[in-house]
């Protein structure tokens, strides 16, 4: 049976990744920075930001897979947080790996990066192979924490995949775009959301997205493979405004400021050639995903 270390196991995806190889048989264990898992009673481990344990930890047991889904995810903080979301996003990379190269050199190690590395691509979609060129201190951390990936591949021989999720959401996601909608639509008369509405995004469910991760584990050669995790469809601002709107069934004014939020890209659309290759294909349409997203928001 293979056994998986699942590392920000109480975040959004961290846990939608433990319950997804809980359900088909892994041997799941939890890494976070908590006391105790807050979603389940799997094997866990909790971390210290200041002095993380991460020998003790990835040397606790012979693990298949280590999957790293921690770290900062929140490009608005890392403009005012920039030295934080280094340590979260650089620093703990190196850690971990270092820890995989002195403990277990043959788990194989899938880090979860961002589309945020490609800033405004120059062309659409954007393919894996496109120049980077981030756009925040959260896009740049995330390239460098890529490089050290690369790094510990080629000079130490670890089995390395990398992962660039575009716009990932779903049940369970407290911040973002629906999250802010959905908050304003409840509490407030009228809603401005930054930028025109003509920019765009590539949804990603987070279920999908754990479909995916496991496809990667098996398939991947783990040779430091960049693989986009996107949908493949382009979707503006303002038809994600709309569809919340609509099915959150709360009929209000949405309207754009007209400015851009620093760090924000313009328009995104993934290539996903790479990962149909592995035989993935997303199973949600996004109003499929808003519709349960509002539900899960109204249950709250």
């Amino acid at each position: 049976m293979s056994s998986i270390l699942i590392l920000g196991s109480e975040g959004f995806i961290g846990n939608n990744l433990i319950n997804h190889f809980e359900d088909i048989s892994y041997q799941v264990t939890g890494c976070d920075l908590y006391e105790t898992a807050m979603h389940g009673d799997y094997r866990y481990h909790k971390v210290s930001r200041l002095s993380p344990e991460w020998e003790e930890i990835i040397g606790s047991k012979e693990f298949t897979y280590c999957v790293n889904a921690a770290g900062s995810g929140n490009v608005p903080y890392s403009m005012l947080h920039p030295v934080a979301d280094f340590e979260a996003n650089v620093l703990d990379t190196i850690r971990i790996l270092d820890a995989i190269r002195r403990q277990n050199t043959a788990c194989r190690y899938l880090h979860i990066s961002s589309a945020a590395v490609y800033g405004n691509p120059l062309a659409l979609p954007v393919k894996e192979t496109a120049p980077t060129s981030p756009l925040s201190p959260y896009g740049f951390h995330k390239l460098m924490s890529e490089q050290i990936c690369r790094e510990y591949h080629q000079v130490y021989g670890l089995s390395i995949a990398i992962i660039r999720p575009f716009s990932v959401y779903g049940e369970g996601l407290r911040k973002q775009l629906f999250w802010d909608i959905c908050s304003r639509l409840e509490d407030t008369d009228t809603i401005e959301l930054f930028g025109t509405g003509k920019e765009s995004r590539d949804f990603l469910h987070v279920r999908d997205l754990a479909v995916l991760i496991q496809k990667i584990l098996v398939q991947s050669g783990f040779n430091c493979t960049v693989y986009n995790a996107g949908s493949g469809v382009e979707t503006t601002l303002h038809r994600v405004a709309s569809l919340v709107e609509k099915y959150f069934k709360n009929e209000k004014q949405i309207t754009f400021s007209g400015e851009a939020r620093k760090g924000d890209p313009i328009n995104w659309k993934a290539d996903i050639d790479a990962i149909k290759s592995l035989g993935f294909t997303p199973s949600l349409k996004l109003e499929q995903g808003i519709v349960g997203y509002i539900k899960w928001f109204q249950s709250l």
